[in-house]
């Protein structure tokens, strides 16, 4: 077994405590949903965490993966320019993943973006330090994703790692008039039923999911949750959602994805 466990993650920087502050108390549910899959995580057994996050240097035609030894970010674009946090690549990894898959491209990037930096805040304050290889994601049809993301699978299988799978996503950005989209009712439709389709692991409902209704919804995150539900496809999964909750107009979803 070489991908541990996989998770969906959310990505609003106002998750971060020193960021959101007393309005973190609206996100209540996130920030102790996030708190619990970090002591999760801290129980695991694994070499190297692979964010899939869809900021950073997205694609348009294939999937970039970070190639680099080192990556460092911090929060400067939202008033937090202290700390910055650095941490080691798993460039064998990267490098292994773009000669394996046709859909991959090697990316230089070594600034991590919000996409990665707030799903791993969690679990760096608790203490956890792994090898790290950021993936963005390719604004490619959802099947080609998901065969990336068998690929990816297979990669690591080969290479013997151990990984831990993030899939970096918020929900619609339309859930109310104050949210960055605006307001759409389709917004809470979006959201509801991608949640139940996690849920219930429908994979086949995830990969045809209307793309009329995720475009009205404002949403990033179909694309990361396809690569991930390729490099599982073929594994047993034990789906729990821990928490969902749009208190500033945005969806915000921690699920976990445990593979027996």
């Amino acid at each position: 077994m070489s991908i541990v466990f996989a998770a969906i993650m959310p990505h609003p920087p106002i998750l971060v405590p020193p960021i959101g502050k007393e309005r973190l108390k609206d996100a209540e549910k996130s920030k102790l949903a996030l708190e619990e899959i970090s002591r999760r995580f801290k129980n695991l057994d694994f070499d190297t965490i692979v964010v899939i996050t869809p900021h950073g240097d997205v694609g348009q035609a294939s999937v970039p993966v970070y190639t680099g030894h080192v990556f460092e970010g911090n929060f400067g674009a939202f008033g937090l320019p202290k700390p910055s946090f650095v941490y080691k690549g798993d460039p064998q990894l990267g490098l292994a993943v773009v000669k394996d898959s046709p859909l991959a491209t090697a990316c230089p990037e070594t600034i991590l973006d919000h996409g990665v930096l707030v799903p791993l805040y969690y679990p760096t304050a608790a203490g956890i330090r792994k090898l790290l290889l950021p993936i963005a994601v390719g604004f490619l049809p959802l099947s080609k994703l998901f065969e990336f993301g068998r690929s990816l699978a297979r990669t690591i299988d080969r290479l013997g790692r151990k990984v831990l799978l993030i899939a970096s996503a918020d929900l619609s950005h339309r859930l109310t008039h104050e949210g960055p989209g605006g307001y759409s009712p389709r917004g809470k439709e979006f959201d509801d039923k991608l949640v139940g389709l996690v849920g219930s692991y429908d994979v086949n409902g995830l990969l045809k999911f209307d793309p009329d209704l995720a475009e009205e919804a404002g949403q990033d995150a179909l694309w990361s949750i396809a690569i991930l539900l390729g490099a599982l496809d073929g594994k047993k999964v034990g789906p729990e959602v821990i928490s969902y909750e749009g208190p500033f107009g945005v969806g915000y979803l921690v699920a976990a994805l445990e593979v027996n």
